[in-house]
């Protein structure tokens, strides 16, 4: 029988076993945490040295050392090659493998990465339908496990295939919320990424000015990182934008530029797709030999499974033949064209389509089907300008509601650095065996999370009080604090607009209240929309609006306030009742030699009154020295 001396000494040389073999696997596990630091940051890693980095991350781990080997599942399933037709098939069957493995099921954050990265592959495969689908269920999900990160990636991808389609009001509420997320999580090349996409959805949503602003910083940026991959993708970028400001040639320079470099890089298939674009703005300088030189040199390397290149390819390919009075080839594009603009539910290009399309039956003499041709374009183009008609006001309400709940999404981030703290040390004790010490860091954890939800309903309470239920603006007390604060800087102008509902009661007694209330939350959502950065815009009183505006003279407030009158006057409101419409009227005040903020006021309230008195549905403006 070993004696109590023999114990010990069996238990220190234990002891100090255990500690050798701790210490050896901490230095492998930095090494590996480095590894796959780096692989999940988006970094642009050459081919081999991806493919070196991934053979040593799998023949280090094991299911064993189980939060860095989920962590190697889902890079292995997104470095699949997005490009290639077979790699991508590859990428769906190892998802669905790992989807269906008991370990990664215990794991509901790496079973959701896995699943997005299948969804995305699915998209890619013009599986689009599905994709979306399954983007919905992901994002679900991720909101209800409060993954910041995957939240930031579903949103972002399907923000990005929204835009494609022409979705743009879900596009840039998806595609803003993740680049907040983006940018408070710190992960700067997806944050990259994601702007990219934001810009091209300006590009497309009729503002490829401001699109241009973002391509060239971001181009600035991907050169610094001597990522020319990227660099070039935001030149491309650049060359649609032109394109579509109607500067062709500009284009074509900028398009030459991104042709050249794939062409050099031996990256065929992305020469072929520019090809394809620039052969599109040759055909709008009527430059059709050139146009069909490149989409010869483009039509080897771009099939059907390609939809977003392959429908204009064989889009433009059909004008060609027009032009060539070859109406009969025209026809056989088109119909290739169209079913590949179907599966991507592409309406932009579906609308071009048929306005070609009639023109290759006109000049075949079918009338009738040249007519039903022209009828689709007239109702896609139609859609696409009312949806554009929409977006306006969809994008200034999804940046309100994205700014709002950013501070939320702060609070979020602290919970998971919190909670990613509590895995790592509980990752680290699991060979140590410092059961005091995981009681210790338990006990903190709890301690701080109480504490981060104490601020977060402080924080809660506090934006509550100072904001309108109904129309998300700023209260009275909100609103008369602020313009207290403008109206206290001697060095600037301040002007503010007074403005209410005409005939509110009547609204409400013919209507009812609860399209009242709709009422007043669209007329907050378009004097939102009409504002600057800097403006303020809050509900002071029932039907009543204050707006203040900050370094601005009398006569600009003045056609501030007759635009946003004249455009309320215009709004349609069917959707709510066929038979509703509103008005409103406003008083226009600036600072002069007022002894106070509520003297301001009352003298914008005074021309409210006068406003009201001369009829309504009118801005009037009041100065110290004369009532107009």
């Amino acid at each position: 029988m070993i004696n109590r001396t023999g114990l010990l000494l069996l238990s220190f040389c234990l002891l100090i076993l255990l500690t050798t073999i701790s210490v050896v696997k901490a230095d492998d596990y930095n090494t590996i945490e480095k590894v796959l630091t780096e692989l999940e940051s988006g970094t642009t890693i050459p081919q081999t040295e991806l493919i070196e980095k991934i053979t040593y991350l799998k023949n280090q781990l094991s299911e064993r050392d189980s939060s860095y080997y989920l962590r190697l599942q889902a890079i292995i399933c997104w470095n699949y090659d997005v490009d290639d037709p077979k790699q991508r098939a590859l990428a769906i069957s190892f998802a669905n493998k790992q989807l269906n493995n008991p370990f990664i099921q215990q794991s509901p954050e790496h079973h959701l990465d896995i699943q997005l990265c299948k969804a995305w592959f699915n998209q890619i495969d013009g599986k689009v339908t599905q994709a979306l689908k399954e983007y919905d269920e992901i994002i679900q999900r991720a909101y209800q496990i409060e993954s910041l990160k995957l939240i930031a990636d579903g949103r972002s991808i399907r923000g990005a295939m929204y835009s494609f389609q022409g979705n743009f009001s879900l596009a840039l509420e998806d595609l803003i919320t993740a680049q907040h997320l983006y940018d408070n999580l710190g992960l700067n090349h997806w944050s990259q990424i994601n702007l990219s996409d934001l810009a091209t959805s300006y590009r497309r949503f009729g503002d490829p000015q401001t699109a241009i602003k973002y391509y060239k910083q971001l181009e600035a940026r991907f050169i610094k990182l001597n990522d020319m991959d990227a660099a070039t993708a935001m030149i491309t970028e650049m060359a649609i934008a032109y394109e579509e400001l109607g500067e062709y040639n500009k284009a074509i320079e900028y398009y030459q530029k991104s042709y050249e470099y794939w062409q050099k890089q031996g990256d065929i298939f992305s020469a072929s797709t520019i090809a394809v674009n620039i052969s599109g703005s040759l055909i709008k300088l009527n430059r059709i030999t050139e146009a069909q030189e490149y989409l010869s040199q483009a039509s080897p390397h771009i099939t059907s499974k390609d939809e977003a290149f392959y429908s204009f390819m064989k889009l433009f390919e059909a004008e060609i033949s027009l032009i060539d009075e070859k109406p009969s080839e025209a026809l056989n594009a088109l119909l290739e064209a169209k079913s590949a603009f179907n599966r991507v539910k592409n309406k932009r290009g579906l609308a071009q389509l048929s306005q070609i399309e009639s023109q290759v039956y006109t000049s075949l003499g079918d009338w009738p089907k040249a007519l039903q041709a022209l009828q689709r374009y007239v109702q896609l183009h139609n859609e696409l300008d009312a949806k554009m008609q929409s977006n306006r006001t969809t994008e200034m309400r999804t940046r309100f509601n994205t700014e709002q709940i950013e501070t939320e999404n702060k609070q979020l981030i602290e919970l998971q650095k919190a909670r990613e703290l509590e895995l790592h040390i509980l990752e680290q004790n699991r060979y140590l065996q410092f059961t005091v010490i995981i009681l210790a860091v338990i006990v903190i954890l709890f301690v701080s999370l109480f504490a981060i939800k104490q601020v977060q309903k402080s924080k809660l309470l506090a934006v509550l009080a100072l904001t309108d239920h109904l129309t998300k603006l700023p209260n009275r007390r909100q609103t008369y604090s602020e313009a207290e604060k403008h109206f206290s800087n001697n060095n600037s102008k301040l002007s503010l607009i007074l403005f209410d509902a005409d005939h509110f009661k009547k609204i409400n007694d013919n209507f009812g209240h609860e399209i009242g209330d709709k009422v007043l939350f669209e007329l907050a959502n378009i004097s939102n929309l009409m504002m600057r950065r800097a403006d303020l815009v809050g509900r002071v009183g029932g039907e009543e609006f204050l707006i203040i505006l900050p370094d601005t003279s009398l006569e600009q407030a003045i056609k501030i306030a007759n635009r946003l009158v004249e455009s309320i006057a215009k709004t349609d409101l069917s959707h709510l009742s066929p038979t509703l419409s509103i008005s409103v009227s406003a008083g226009v005040a600036e600072k002069e030699q007022d002894a106070s903020f509520t003297e301001l006021l009352n003298r914008a309230d005074t021309a409210l009154y006068q406003a009201k008195t001369n009829g309504r549905n009118r801005a009037v403006f009041n100065t110290q020295q004369t009532d107009q």
